[in-house]
């Protein structure tokens, strides 16, 4: 596989926090996160020319529908991420059915587009996930994997993996959080190893986090910079990385 990166983004709103119990829906949808966090990445990825894949839980096609859609109307990829950020291995199987079809539907409703990838909240998919994406017409899962290594899975289904190194709430959810500095130093190692081995480069960011601080962004900003100006590296989004995998399966089987 040549170099690979892909920039992502999960969550949006309240929605984590109110399937933990722990908020209410804010009553004007002005979310600190959509009003300045969502922003700042827009503007990141406009100025590097980046085209990033946000996961998205469908909550928010319910209660921030303009803000999903901004999504797509800044030609970015929209994805599924639950319904309210539950931890998606844990669920009992009629239940993740459930959750899944109503998040994909309000996405849906919201974009005007159906997502075709999904990341499990929590990154770990249960035994089920798989079927239940293939049914609702998903092509690819962008959960946990086998490292960094994409596979088609038995289904069709293509994984397009994260290691946790790759997110930044490793580092700035720490009681003592990270210096943006030393993220920015971890991941740009990280993208010159796989510029120089090919493979897959992915990060995942949060709006309330990476998105809320002018150090982290620019941390982020940096490593965009450096992706866009390899030559060895072709900066994707997670559904365009997937179609590849999946034809290179294809020409592989022939």
């Amino acid at each position: 596989m040549s170099a690979v990166a892909c920039f992502t983004f999960d969550n949006m709103g309240e929605a984590a926090d109110i399937g933990a119990g722990a908020a209410e829906p804010v009553a004007d949808g002005r979310h600190p996160s959509l009003e300045r966090g969502y922003p700042a990445f827009y503007d990141l990825l406009e100025r590097r020319r980046i085209r990033a894949t946000f996961f998205v839980e469908g909550w928010n096609g319910v209660h921030h529908p303009e803000a999903v859609a901004d999504i797509v109307r800044r030609g970015h990829e929209l994805g599924m991420h639950g319904w309210v950020h539950e931890r998606w291995s844990a669920l009992e199987p009629e239940r993740e059915a459930e959750l899944a079809a109503r998040a994909t539907a309000a996405l849906e409703r919201a974009a005007g587009v159906r997502p075709r990838g999904f990341r499990a909240p929590g990154g770990a998919r249960s035994p089920r996930t798989e079927a239940i994406l293939h049914a609702l017409g998903y092509t690819y899962d962008a959960s946990l994997g086998d490292g960094m290594r994409p596979i088609v899975l038995t289904s069709g289904l293509v994984q397009i993996p994260f290691v946790w190194s790759g997110v930044d709430g490793l580092y700035y959810l720490r009681d003592t959080p990270a210096d943006p500095a030393e993220v920015r130093k971890t991941w740009l190692a990280a993208l010159e190893r796989t510029a120089a081995r090919g493979g897959l480069f992915v990060t995942i960011c949060h709006a309330f986090l990476t998105g809320m601080d002018d150090a982290r962004l620019a941390a982020l900003d940096a490593v965009m910079a450096a992706a866009v100006t390899d030559r060895r590296i072709t900066i994707k989004t997670v559904g365009e990385a997937a179609r590849d995998v999946l034809a290179a399966a294809e020409v592989n089987t022939r």
